[in-house]
């Protein structure tokens, strides 16, 4: 299967065809996504896919031998180059031989430990003076598994409270946006999505680390990514046959500018999925694939999943108040939320409206019904400026 350099999402959907066809992946040194929002993350979730379809897969890499190691690094500062480099079980260099996988994961190590520690300016790619992207990634079984940015208490790890994970993302937005940006950001109550982050990287923790028997799965990740994104009038019109809704969200923030940036959170995990984890807890079985079940039976389950995390009820305890106080966080940011599980594509626009905000994902694309996804991702897109 072969990724190009500058791909969208519809272009990622379209690969699923190819799962089960080709278990070599051949991923550029670097990628130049182009087209949309959350592009990263989504590849990331193909690329999980595609692995696990295979006993062994390749990663195929665009380098003679003599270069590989020294270029993994590059491939490494993409969510979907890590995801990758852990997930395959071989790596092969441009003329087919075997790249030492010891030896490549030792050359990442210098990002691991940049995530670990929380040098979040490290952790990923640079444009001039501010990074483009900061990635933060627990990889199963690995010795910097429980990173200081989401864990405490490293003997019996837990999840960082809300209040870290706000003070990570108000981080992150300082070296990501110029100032006027960012403190418009602030007033508008940015650190308030750490209420979201955080339950979103608890709920990885506890859900995404096993499969659906409880066995810990020997490669799997977990995390985020957040980016800043520009989306030009150009791209947002391209989505107006395939994702009205998101084309309507994107169109009304374009005044005279005809390019828009974007704060883009995403968390990603290489989990069962929502579906399958929900309805293997309820049915007190594992339920291993969704052929069996019913698109509608799909949906339902993963709706429930929601509800069962996030309240709208002001007074249902502290985690339901942290959500509940997100949302509302969420509209007056004017956010654009996309999740992608299983079978499934849901979004909602927040619009900045009056009263009390409640999380109701519509489904994305009903008519063609999407592959099947291995694990989930949800992605924030915040109007920036």
């Amino acid at each position: 299967m072969q990724i190009s350099r500058k791909l969208n999402l519809y272009d990622i959907e379209s690969l699923y065809d190819s799962i089960g066809t080709d278990p070599q992946l051949r991923l550029p040194i670097s990628m130049s996504h182009g087209g949309g929002l959350g592009v990263d993350a989504a590849l990331a979730q193909l690329i999980v896919t595609w692995a696990r379809a295979y006993e062994q897969s390749v990663l195929h890499l665009y380098a003679p031998v003599e270069e590989a190691i020294a270029q993994i690094p590059q491939i490494a500062k993409s969510a979907a180059g890590l995801f990758a480099l852990i997930m395959s079980s071989e790596i092969h260099a441009e003329d087919h031989q075997v790249v030492d996988r010891r030896e490549a994961l030792l050359a990442i190590k210098p990002l691991i430990e940049a995530m670990f520690v929380g040098d979040i300016r490290n952790t990923s790619s640079t444009k001039g003076a501010r990074p483009t992207a900061i990635n933060l990634f627990s990889v199963n079984f690995a010795k910097r598994e429980f990173i200081k940015p989401f864990y405490f208490d490293h003997s019996s790890p837990h999840v960082q409270p809300h209040s870290w994970f706000s003070h990570l993302i108000a981080q992150s937005s300082e070296l990501m946006t110029a100032k006027q940006d960012r403190a418009t950001l602030l007033k508008a109550g940015l650190p308030e999505l750490g209420s979201v982050l955080r339950e979103l990287i608890d709920n990885a923790d506890q859900h995404a680390v096993t499969d659906v028997s409880g066995i810990k799965y020997k490669k799997a990740l977990r995390g985020t990514s957040i980016k800043l994104n520009r989306i030009s009038r150009k791209d947002a019109l391209a989505y107006s046959d395939r994702e009205p809704e998101l084309a309507r969200f994107i169109l009304k923030l374009f005044l005279k500018s005809e390019t828009l940036d974007f704060l883009e959170i995403s968390v990603i995990d290489s989990g069962p999925g929502l579906a399958r984890r929900w309805l293997t807890a309820k049915e007190g079985r594992p339920v291993d694939s969704l052929e069996k079940l019913n698109f509608d039976d799909e949906l339902r389950a993963t709706l429930d999943c929601f509800r069962s995390h996030i309240t709208s009820k002001p007074d249902a305890g502290a985690s339901g108040m942290g959500l509940y106080l997100a949302l509302q966080a969420l509209n007056k940011l004017k956010a654009y939320v996309r999740v992608r599980t299983g079978r499934l594509s849901l979004n909602q626009a927040f619009q900045g409206r009056s009263g009390m905000m409640e999380f109701e994902p519509s489904v994305r694309g009903t008519k063609e019904r999407l592959a099947a996804a291995e694990g989930t991702v949800f992605t924030i897109c915040i109007p920036v400026g």
